[in-house]
C-alpha cells in the first residue's frame, strides 16, 4: 500500500489532471505553470510511484486509493 503523503499537493494536482486524460501542454495550461515544470512534476511522480509511463502512474493510483476518478454528470 502507497502512503498518500507520497506525493505533494502539487503532484497530486498534476496525477488528477494526467488521470483526466490531459497532456502536458494541457495540465500547464489549467495549473497556469510552465509545461517544463509539469514535465519535472510528472517525472516526479513516475519515480515515487515506481511507475513506468503516465498510464502505470495513474493505475498504481487508483488501485492503491491515491486518487479517484469523477464520474460524468456527478
Amino acid at each position: 500500500m502507497l502512503d498518500k503523503d507520497i506525493l505533494s499537493e502539487r503532484e497530486y494536482d498534476v496525477l488528477g489532471l494526467m488521470a483526466e486524460g490531459m497532456s502536458n501542454l494541457d495540465i500547464s495550461e489549467n495549473l497556469c505553470i510552465s509545461e517544463n515544470t509539469v514535465k519535472v512534476h510528472v517525472t516526479n511522480i513516475l519515480r515515487k510511484l515506481k511507475a513506468n509511463n503516465r498510464t502505470h502512474a495513474v493505475i498504481k493510483s487508483l488501485k492503491h486509493g491515491l486518487i479517484e476518478l469523477q464520474t460524468m454528470g456527478g
